[in-house]
């Protein structure tokens, strides 16, 4: 038996024919925050897939911290501020700004010298003299983390290592080094975010564009690349649901091809990591690596046309936007006079308002709020300022939830016709007002309330909900909302004292704040 050959025309047909008119565009091609699109289907890799092809197939977990003791349960590497740690361990350690002069011998140390992030001027006295007496270690780290937590997109963040590895490389040949020597003292650190197929392909995409970087250098080779779970999806509420979202961000980094990986605590965002949230990060890397055998193979997304598609978007996006802002000065001049700045709240304000409308969800806290949780007691955190802002995806509606502890407010959620005509909308009104810290008490009776929502069918609406605002009005209800939205009842519904309605993709943000009042 003999099939015919698939042809993307055939499939397109058909798929119109179930469109019926929609644009497929429009409906079926979804656009990420980086302004690429992702089509339904791909049917072939890019020409130049194998420059992304990752050369290693392992990771090493980085625990952040001053513990030895993390070595012996199983971690690889330690993230740490104390160079004492240097004569304990010969473990890989990974520093921020460690003073050349602390490392005695000659060992695989990063030491983190990150100049443009703390606002110094970009050079490496030092280097030929490092080289020379320890030529294991790795003097300079290109890191993202800051523009991350203000709000960058994955386009940005390798904009910005671009721009920034171009300044090192530049200044470490300045220093009297020959470009591979250069190219051997920069380390890669980057965040990992909520959206798993975009970082994982932002890692390798990196990669693509660091390697044109390197070849414009004159120089080859392959940096290590240090993966951070992001601070920014840390959520403060319902912290438990960080730990999934730590494991979909070590699974990036793994299959990304990161050489470490660097796990949060599901606590974090709340103060010092505790105990437990410390050896749950770590062992969610020991039981990706050795149980679920991330890292056994190498570039397991390689071939993937949907992978390589992305990658190579990303990779040419990202290039495009490191060019303009190396012909705009780079990233020292441009951080410096607040450009960069200016950028990153313009995309945290984008990225906000997907969050703000429930279009980009984050679970057990715009969606699915835990009301009655027990938040985990940790110790505060000492909290280093920069110059650029911290942002987390959740802290707009955790303000909220804060203001709501102290009143602890209720809402009176009114149903309109049966029960069963009343469910989803109650359901999706309950779920809207927890958001918000706001608990919800259902009832078929009009009754005095501050806040009511009517929840009902179309239908019903269309013959109860003018009579039923107007009742709750008159019964002393300082708002009334409508779940769904009114159409063309919207004229009559104002008049009988409607205050607005809530709908998937309402601004629920907005809508809660001012259920709760003009507290600030």
């Amino acid at each position: 038996m003999t099939f015919p050959t698939p042809r993307l025309e055939d499939w397109r047909a058909l798929v119109d024919k179930e469109l019926a008119g929609r644009p497929f565009d429009k409906v079926l091609v979804h656009k990420l925050v980086e302004g690429l699109a992702v089509d339904p289907l791909y049917v072939a890799a890019p020409v130049e897939a194998t420059a992304a092809r990752i050369a290693h197939a392992g990771f090493r977990i980085c625990i952040a911290g001053d513990d030895v003791a993390e070595l012996a349960d199983g971690a690889d590497a330690l993230w740490t501020k104390s160079a004492a740690l240097l004569d304990e361990t010969d473990a890989l350690l990974v520093f921020d700004d460690l003073p050349v002069d602390a490392l005695k011998t000659d060992r695989r140390v990063l030491l983190g010298h990150d100049p443009i992030d703390r606002g110094a001027a970009v050079t490496f006295p030092d280097a030929k003299e490092l080289v020379a007496r320890a030529p294991s270690a790795v003097l300079a780290t290109v890191s993202t983390l800051a523009y991350h937590e203000a709000g960058a997109d994955a386009a940005d963040e390798i904009e910005v290592a671009l721009s920034t590895g171009a300044a090192y490389l530049g200044a470490l040949v300045d220093a009297g080094l020959v470009p591979d020597e250069a190219a051997r003292q920069v380390s890669l650190r980057v965040a990992v975010g909520r959206d798993t197929f975009v970082e994982l392909a932002k890692l390798r995409a990196l990669r693509v564009c660091w390697q044109k970087l390197l070849a414009a250098f004159g120089a080859s080779g392959q940096p290590i690349v240090h993966a951070v779970a992001s601070r920014r999806t840390l959520s403060g509420r319902d912290p438990w649901v960080n730990m999934l979202r730590v494991t979909t961000q070590v699974f990036a980094a793994a299959v990304g091809g990161a050489d470490l990986v660097t796990p949060q605590a599901f606590d974090a965002a709340l103060g010092e990591p505790s105990a437990l949230g410390r050896r749950v990060a770590r062992n969610t890397g020991l039981v990706l690596r050795e149980e679920s055998f991330l890292g056994r193979i190498g570039d397991a997304s390689g071939g993937s046309y949907y992978f390589e598609s992305l990658t190579d978007a990303l990779a040419r996006e990202g290039w495009k936007r490191f060019q303009q802002m190396e012909k705009a000065g780079g990233i020292a001049k441009l951080r410096a006079d607040g450009t960069v700045a200016k950028r990153l709240e313009d995309a945290w304000h984008d990225r906000l308002r997907l969050i703000a409308t429930r279009r980009t969800p984050l679970l057990g806290v715009s969606e699915f709020a835990n009301l009655d949780e027990q938040l985990p007691a940790v110790a505060p955190a000492t909290v280093t300022k920069g110059d650029l802002p911290v942002h987390r995806d959740t802290e707009a509606f955790e303000a909220l939830r804060t203001r709501a502890d102290a009143t602890r407010p209720e809402a009176l959620l009114l149903t309109v016709g049966t029960f069963a005509e009343s469910r989803g909308r109650v359901g999706f009104a309950t779920s809207f007002l927890a958001a918000g810290g706001i608990r919800a008490k259902e009832s078929s009776e009009v009754q005095k309330t501050d806040i009511a929502i009517v929840c009902g069918t179309d239908e019903r609406y269309a013959t109860d909900a003018v009579a039923t605002v107007k009742a709750l009005k008159e019964a002393g209800a300082r708002r009334v909302l409508l779940a769904g939205k009114p159409g063309a009842l919207e004229a009559s519904l104002k008049e009988a004292g409607l205050d607005g309605s809530i709908f998937v993709g309402c601004d629920a943000l907005a809508t809660l704040a001012d259920l709760l009042g003009d507290e600030a």
